[in-house]
């Protein structure tokens, strides 16, 4: 019977034990949660793109992996010297990927016999960035004519996408405070102090082409159209809301 009687008095003793205004005031506020709103804005701006990439491979084969490797690199190298004699700089032309691999022949139906090696394939693929982008469609006709015989779709990019989306940020966040305002008002509130802001930017991405082989050259230059790339900034804003 002595536990309760010393709980109870415990229980009295804290009770008449006045709180230090610190511990106050944490409790106020747990008690009284910040009212807030989070929104998300958004905001994109169009530019030219200064240049295009664009890869471009070579796949040869042989009876032999090493006859099949040296027709690849005398066909490789006649690409790149001819992409560089139409002005693309060494920097600019960059290995991506180098593969061989062995080629079968399918066995007899019924042939329990494992595949028969008949050969060796090799592939070499190299990016190229092409700045001049009135002249890309002569330069992919150039490229098969000096031996590419695979393709890859053509991305656009900028040289300076930092600059644009800096002209994209501040409208971004004055998207993001029209939208709390609208929801505010909705709710009978007001908007206040911005607590918190991030952002998340990017340029939408330019899709790749399936791979193309390419047989023949053209007569005439392929057409590449460059059009407008669209560099978007995205920004989640945390608002105070007042009555």
């Amino acid at each position: 019977m002595k536990l309760p009687f010393v709980l109870a008095v415990a229980a009295l003793a804290f009770a008449e034990v006045p709180l230090p205004p610190a511990a106050a005031q944490v409790r106020m506020i747990e008690m009284n949660p910040d009212r807030s709103i989070e929104v998300s804005g958004e905001a994109s701006v169009e530019a030219t793109p200064d240049f295009a990439k664009v890869t471009l491979g070579v796949t040869t084969t042989g009876k032999d992996a090493g006859e099949a490797m040296a027709a690849n690199a005398k066909a490789t190298n006649a690409l790149i010297a001819a992409l560089k004699g139409q002005g693309i700089a060494a920097a600019d032309i960059q290995t991506s990927s180098l593969s061989i691999s062995p080629t079968f022949a399918n066995p007899s139906p019924g042939s329990s016999a494992p595949p028969a090696i008949t050969g060796y394939s090799v592939g070499n693929m190299v990016t190229v960035t092409a700045r001049d982008l009135a002249r890309l469609g002569a330069l992919l006709d150039k490229a098969v004519q000096s031996g590419a015989n695979a393709m890859y779709g053509v991305a656009f990019g900028e040289d300076n996408p930092g600059a644009l989306l800096d002209k994209a940020r501040p409208l971004a966040v004055a998207d993001a405070r029209r939208k709390a305002e609208i929801y505010a008002a909705a709710a009978g509130a007001k908007v206040g102090r911005l607590m918190a802001l991030s952002d998340q930017a990017g340029q939408q991405p330019a899709p790749f082409a399936q791979r193309v082989y390419a047989t023949a050259a053209r007569a005439a230059p392929m057409p590449i159209e460059a059009g407008q790339d669209k560099l978007t900034v995205a920004v989640t804003a945390r608002y105070e809301l007042i009555q």
